[in-house]
């Protein structure tokens, strides 16, 4: 903790926790926004791609010559011409048992899903290139679909010769005396949970536009991306372009939602062949791409046991993930974003469980491969353990709330059985918030009455441990050696204006509201003194990314540092200005003064001046200007805590869900805003309500996508936001200057399981539960005829076998 990287100055809260306007909504909100496509230069070329109409094939031959001869068509790719620039792209996470695998930018020998790049089209316009795309004839020679990962994983037809057993991620992890736990349980539950394929599917789907300057050998690329300077690095890696002579610049973004903190072979393919023509190429897949080939999320296979005592008190936790991987890990994140992820870095979620046992693997299968999506991980280990809670609560006839409360951790700090210590948090009291908010007594009359009138109500709980602000030493607490770096810059003019320079772009979470209450707090100026550039260009301070909750905590503790360096200088030429030490001088509301004497004070305006330009007001040694580039990163790992409840109503005739209102409570420390947290919390549960009823990708038995549109891919919209109460505990962190705690991913952890709890509250009385999402009409009225479409005993048992695990004899373990 001496290390000053990891220390921020506390921040006096002025602004921080006021719900101030965002200032970025007007642009936004009246049509000015500048999107990727709105974006052109002059004498660009249109870019589209063949892409494999077979899931597993060999490329027995690709004629492009009617293509070429095309009119208006500049330039006919395959990977003959691609592949001496650049031979893949490498991904390999430091997870223990991830496995490197290359994703080439085009198909080379063998496609190995639906969708993926085989031919890159260059024309005059998107349109002809289309036509062009339409005159390639790909002779393909059918092979072996792999596309069951529970198959795949065994060994057996190889979906992808680069990892002939089919094994992405491999690992296992054991602490505590698990054996024992289970040996002297009274109660064991299991459950086989299965979280469908999803998209991401932001509103503006992946693009990007290069423009290679031939004359000064520089590259700008304005691309739709959430980890610009990981692109940047990953074009100097891979194409030789140097990062001091190439630009990436983020113009306002339509969501990413994690999609975008990828990097795809179309993100090279178009740097590359604008360095070939030398004319700028500009790409914008259509949402037929997008849900073909923009990366897939979530599903996962996640097999769970609880051994518990008589009273209910869990001993022991086995968690068994599997991803369905797809044929490639995805850049930078690989298949280990969601099952590493779900089993390894919180196995116990928010329960003093002294015993945990778990593995992580990825089938590699001929789908479009796995990548993030908000919740990465936490959202399917959640929803396993969540609902398996739910499944011990009907076992021991006690309420979902009493069950949770007897096994959450009550006094910190705590230690899980990882060694991983929680320093604070409100988990006991997110769960009695809950159950205050819903009534729960109330509702049990509710729902007794109802059924008498043939009406199925159900009350779902979920409750969540998230890491919070992604960063080195969350990492390094889990045993991940990956590095994050993160700088702002913040320059004071002579006037006394501020600008704030992030390496973090914002995909509509209003970073430039948020980060200028910080600065502005810091430097003890008003609100509307501050411009914030929300990292739109790489010229400007670093970022590694926005994802995993760590824009206010990361971004907001380099804002922190670089501001107080700069509030140091402020107060020491106000010091010298009023005659007074600079113990007493107090920055507030644009004014410098003298503690205990009011009268005695200085524009904060006048001090920038005089710091710049009155070499009469330095003080001795002071060196003018008033800018500085700070980092910052976390020194250990920091965590966010809440909860979701939520109110269904089944219709058995139809089998259609209903939510009729969601309670949240949100524990992220001190809120920066309130408006904006709240402004989370509402889309990631929605968010989780289409993962939970109703979005799937479904691929047929040839391994081609059935849902390639949004008339069959369903996305949630505000015909099925519910009616939202929410509250905020505030736990402030020990670890960030504000006290801040990062939560922009908290709404779709939790809410799919609260989700399929209330769904199976709602069908109890059939005597059916379901575990399997999305709980969409088909499976609900199969639920509501009796029939369990959940896994059985021996399906359990064939998991953990496998994969080198004896826990207790398939004969003995109890369905939930």
């Amino acid at each position: 903790m001496d290390n000053p990287h990891f220390n921020s100055p506390p921040i006096t809260r002025n602004l921080v926790g006021r719900r101030l306007p965002r200032t970025e909504d007007a642009k936004l909100l009246t049509g000015r926004g500048r999107y990727l496509n709105d974006i052109n230069v002059e004498g660009q070329l249109h870019a589209c791609l063949v892409r494999s109409p077979a899931a597993h094939a060999r490329i027995i031959d690709i004629d492009t010559a009617a293509a070429s001869e095309l009119p208006g068509v500049h330039l006919v790719w395959t990977a003959t011409d691609v592949e001496p620039h650049c031979a893949g792209i490498e991904a390999q996470y430091s997870a223990d048992g991830c496995e490197a695998m290359t994703m080439p930018l085009l198909a080379k020998h063998v496609v190995r899903y639906v969708g993926e790049p085989v031919v890159l089209v260059l024309a005059d316009s998107r349109a002809v290139a289309e036509d062009a795309c339409d005159l390639v004839n790909l002779e393909l020679e059918a092979l072996e679909a792999v596309l069951d990962p529970l198959s795949s994983i065994k060994g057996g037809p190889v979906a992808n010769g680069e990892r002939p057993d089919n094994v992405g991620i491999r690992g296992r992890e054991t602490f505590g005396n698990i054996d024992e736990a289970f040996k002297d349980a009274e109660h064991v539950v299991s459950a086989l949970f299965h979280s469908g394929r999803v998209a991401a599917a932001p509103m503006e789907t992946r693009g990007c536009l290069a423009h290679y300057d031939w004359a000064d050998d520089r590259l700008r690329l304005w691309a739709s991306t959430q980890m610009p300077h990981f692109l940047k690095l990953t074009l100097s890696l891979n194409l030789g372009f140097a990062e001091s002579r190439c630009e990436i610049i983020s113009p306002d973004t339509g969501g990413g939602f994690g999609q975008k903190a990828h990097v795809f072979p179309e993100d090279l393919l178009m740097p590359l062949a604008s360095r070939h023509l030398k004319r700028p190429v500009k790409w914008v897949e259509d949402r037929r791409e997008n849900l073909l080939s923009g990366s897939h999320a979530h599903e996962q296979f996640v097999t769970i046991q609880y051994a518990a005592n008589s009273d209910g008190k869990i001993t022991g936790v086995r968690t068994h993930a599997l991803v369905d991987g797809g044929a490639y890990h995805m850049p930078p994140q690989t298949m280990a974003v969601e099952s590493w992820c779900t089993a390894a870095v919180t196995p116990t979620g928010v329960y003093d469980i002294p015993a945990a046992e778990y593995v992580y693997e990825g089938a590699v299968t001929n789908k479009c491969p796995m990548g993030a999506y908000r919740g990465v991980g936490y959202m399917a280990g959640t929803l396993a353990r969540e609902s398996l809670m739910d499944d011990l609560a009907r076992r021991l006839n006690v309420s979902p709330f009493e069950v949770r409360r007897q096994n959450v951790v009550k006094e910190f700090p705590w230690t899980n059985p990882q060694g991983i210590e929680y320093e604070e948090g409100s988990w006991e009291a997110t769960i009695n918030t809950l159950e205050e908010m819903v009534d729960y007594p109330a509702f049990l009359e509710r729902q007794a009455a109802a059924r008498k009138e043939g009406r199925y109500l159900g009350l779902g709980i979920s409750v969540f441990v998230e890491s919070s602000g992604e960063s080195s030493g969350m990492l390094k607490g889990h045993g991940i050696q990956e590095i994050y770096h993160d700088t702002a810059t913040v320059k004071m003019d002579s006037t006394g204006s501020v600008t704030v320079s992030v390496g973090v772009n914002s995909q509509g979470q209003g970073h430039e509201t948020t980060l200028a209450q910080m600065a502005a707090d810091v430097l003890g100026i008003p609100f509307d003194w501050i411009s914030v550039d929300p990292g739109t260009s790489t010229k400007n301070a670093y970022g590694s990314g926005t994802i995993g909750s760590r824009v206010a905590v990361i971004a907001g503790g380099c804002v922190n540092r670089a501001a107080s360096a700069i509030k140091e200088k402020i107060v020491a030429v106000a010091a010298h200005m009023l005659e007074s030490s600079e113990e007493d001088i107090v920055l507030e509301d644009g004014v410098a003064s003298v503690i205990g004497a009011p009268d005695s004070k200085v524009d904060i305006s006048e001090v920038a001046m005089a710091a710049y330009w009155d070499e009469s007001q330095w003080p001795a040694g002071f060196e003018p200007g008033l800018e500085f580039t700070k980092s910052w990163d976390t020194s250990r790992p920091m965590f966010s805590n809440g909860g979701h409840a939520m109110i269904v109503e089944l219709d058995p005739v139809t089998g259609f869900v209903t939510v009729e209102k969601v309670f949240s409570v949100e524990d992220c420390g001190v809120m920066i805003n309130p408006t904006i947290v709240e402004g989370q919390i509402r889309g990631g549960v929605v968010q989780g309500i289409g993962l939970g009823l109703f979005e799937e990708l479904v691929y047929d038995k040839s391994g081609n996508l059935s849902t390639t549109s949004f008339l069959d891919y369903q996305t949630p919209t505000m015909d099925v936001s519910p009616t939202f109460e929410i509250r905020h505990l505030e736990t402030p962190s020990k670890f960030s200057a504000s006290g801040v705690r990062g939560m922009g991913e908290s709404g779709l952890i939790a809410a799919p399981a609260a989700v399929l709890n209330a769904v199976n509250d709602a069908l109890s009385p059939f005597g059916t539960a379901l575990h399997e999402l999305p709980a969409s009409p088909e499976r609900v009225l199969r639920a509501t005829q009796g029939i369990d479409d959940s896994g059985t005993p021996e399906d359990w048992a064939d998991l953990w076998h496998r994969a080198g695990v004896a826990p207790v004899d398939p004969g003995s373990m109890e369905l939930a």
